[in-house]
């Protein structure tokens, strides 16, 4: 049942709470004020604004541009926030919206840098500073939005709770004001969602044009900002509905007010057409899939929601277990309100199923599930019922109780990542329990934890860590294109030229190489090179394909092998398998012929080496 509570002119206190909310939230933010704001994933996001208005070269034909700012910046460590289309134009990874939301801010680091006589090149100090201050006030809002909402529902101590519950109780401190410094999507969709959720309530309540258009703009930055979050459109329309006669009074509702869905409709093609045009001018499609990359993707069927809510390795349970209150707070919204319970729960189940469905479901470099922050202000109404129904009695102490560990225990969890004590999403069952509790890191935890996939090291063999299981051998026998020829020393071999570019590969599904999440390879092959390595180059690969789409890649040069002309030599790489999508997908393993003259292979061997 909806609470329509007032608030008066006298003392308030989830505003006070509200306040000093975000007063933390601003004291956190300045202890970890970050050296570059407009980095990595935020490099991408931002992007669209400089090369547009300071370069006016968005297509990136001068390539010159970015190298000269990622010298200038060290914005990142490789350009992966954009890729070359086939159009020949560079295209941006990461969809636009965020460049919309930050672009007020922009235009005024762009004034303060020009006035103060700073470089206007878009990544100076003024730009960092506004594009920091300008999160941080987005914020904010997210907080007094979300207030907003909660009076709707509950009684002025109850969305105090609630507020501290949300903010201080969930990951949602530290990626706001630590992890990315609230310039993440994260933040922007937590106050994106409480302006939705807002939005949707006073249009049910006044039927008013001007919500209708408003809350077309925020569902369509959302989805601007994280294609996925088209889910928000679950919301409005779902709300109210439970039954056969609400739904066919929704139906109705929409049919009286015709003019407004109308308008509602084109105000969101319109922010779609944004990035669809876009798109159109630099690939020459208007729907295109610029986050692609084979290594990763939605695997819908199955998706990883258990290990995504349950695992040590960022599960969201295991490290926002507040959130648990809010899930118990479902039962008690369908028993009391399923007019709330509908519309919540269904965007909740679908939104969780989208996001845990990715491949890389632990979320890179994170602390818990950071693609949930966005669903907080939604699961703040289940989290309320839970805590109206149990806050009863004797309950009540309990209920605090509980409440207060999960917020002392986020805050402390949040700082220990903050100082690699608890390096998700790399975390063991064992290391969890070794971290748990520590002001230091624990001796002997790097052995505890998943592989550092990233570390410069991470494809290097010790026999003390890793034991050979397999080995299998192309030596180019069956292959009806082999040669025989036992002046070079060998019977079997395969000839490579100007024509004949690539070898055989040696192919193995990853199901049939381990069970493990990882092994590591060592990979080789006999070369007898006919010319100079430099005058006939070549290189030795490794991948693996998801249909038929590599990932994965990785490759060593003959030229970087002591590899003298008509002698058989053994070059070899070891390499660290990827996080594989599919047991299915398949390793492959062949020679990539870069020279003119012939050149001899045989023996493509790979070694399996899985931890002891």
């Amino acid at each position: 049942m909806l609470i329509q509570t007032t608030e008066h002119s006298g003392f308030s206190m989830s505003k006070v709470v509200a306040f000093a909310l975000c007063g933390i939230l601003l004291f956190i933010g300045y202890l970890f004020y970050p050296l570059n704001i407009l980095c990595w994933d935020v490099f991408g996001y931002y992007l669209y604004l400089p090369l547009t208005l300071i370069y006016h070269d968005l297509g990136l034909k001068d390539h010159a541009i970015i190298d000269g700012i990622i010298q200038k910046y060290n914005n990142t460590g490789s350009f992966y926030q954009a890729f070359e289309s086939p159009t020949g134009d560079w295209v941006m990874r990461y969809p636009i919206g965020l460049s919309i939301l930050y672009s007020p801010f922009f235009f005024i680091g762009h004034l303060a840098a020009k006035i103060g006589g700073y470089p206007a090149d878009g990544f100076s100090a003024p730009y960092q500073f506004v594009i920091w201050t300008g999160s941080m006030l987005f914020a904010f809002a997210g907080v007094f939005f979300l207030r907003k909402v909660l009076l709707k529902f509950f009684e002025d101590k109850m969305a105090a709770l609630l507020l501290v519950a949300l903010v201080l109780g969930t990951n949602y401190t530290l990626h706001t004001s630590v992890h990315g410094q609230g310039a993440m999507p994260h933040d922007y969709l937590f106050t994106l969602y409480a302006i939705i959720l807002w939005l949707t309530i006073r249009w049910h309540e006044s039927y008013k044009i001007k919500h209708a258009i408003l809350l077309a703009i925020t569902c369509g930055l959302a989805a601007l900002s994280r294609p996925s979050e088209a889910v928000a459109l679950i919301i409005p329309l779902m709300w109210g509905v439970y039954n056969k006669e609400t739904l066919l009074h929704k139906i109705k509702l929409l049919k009286e007010k015709i003019s407004q869905l109308i308008v509602f409709a084109i105000a969101l093609t319109a922010m779609g057409f944004i990035q669809f045009t876009y798109w159109k001018i630099y690939t020459g499609k208007f729907i295109f899939d610029s986050y692609y990359n084979p290594g990763e993707g939605l695997d819908l069927f199955p998706p990883h929601t258990i290990n995504s809510l349950f695992s040590f390795r960022n599960g969201w349970f295991i490290y926002t277990p507040v959130m648990v209150l809010a899930m118990i707070g479902f039962y008690f919204l369908y028993k009391k309100d399923r007019s709330l319970f509908t519309p919540i729960f269904a965007y909740f189940i679908i939104n969780l199923l989208i996001v845990t469905s990715w491949t890389v479901w632990w979320n890179g470099p994170s602390f818990g599930q950071r693609y949930l922050i966005a669903s907080y202000p939604a699961m703040a109404i289940p989290m309320g019922y839970c805590f109206m129904n149990l806050s009863k009695g004797f309950y009540k102490y309990i209920l605090v109780l509980i409440a207060a560990i999960c917020v002392s225990l986020n805050l402390f969890q949040s700082w220990q990542m903050a100082n690699g004590i608890l390096p998700t999403p790399r975390m063991t069952k064992d290391a969890y329990f070794a971290s748990f509790g520590a002001t230091e890191i624990p001796e002997g935890l790097e052995k505890m934890l998943h592989i550092d996939a990233l570390a410069p090291e991470a494809s290097d063999i010790d026999p003390k860590e890793y034991e050979r299981t397999k080995e299998y051998t192309e030596g180019f026998e069956d292959h009806p294109n082999s040669i025989l020829d036992s002046a070079l020393s060998k019977t079997h071999l395969f000839k490579m030229d100007s024509v004949s570019v690539y070898s055989p590969s040696l192919e193995k599904r990853y199901d049939k190489l381990t069970t493990e999440d990882h092994v590591k390879l060592k990979v080789s092959a006999q070369i007898y090179n006919t010319a100079d390595k430099v005058e006939n180059p070549g290189s030795l690969v490794v991948t693996f394909e998801h249909n038929g789409k590599a990932y994965g890649y990785k490759a060593t040069d003959i030229e970087a092998h002591p590899l003298e002309p008509n002698t058989w030599t053994t070059v070899s790489l070891n390499y660290l398998t990827p996080v594989v999508r599919n047991g299915r997908d398949k390793l492959k393993v062949y020679y990539w012929h870069r020279g003119k003259k012939p050149l001899y292979i045989d023996d493509l061997k790979v070694e399996v080496w899985e931890h002891n």
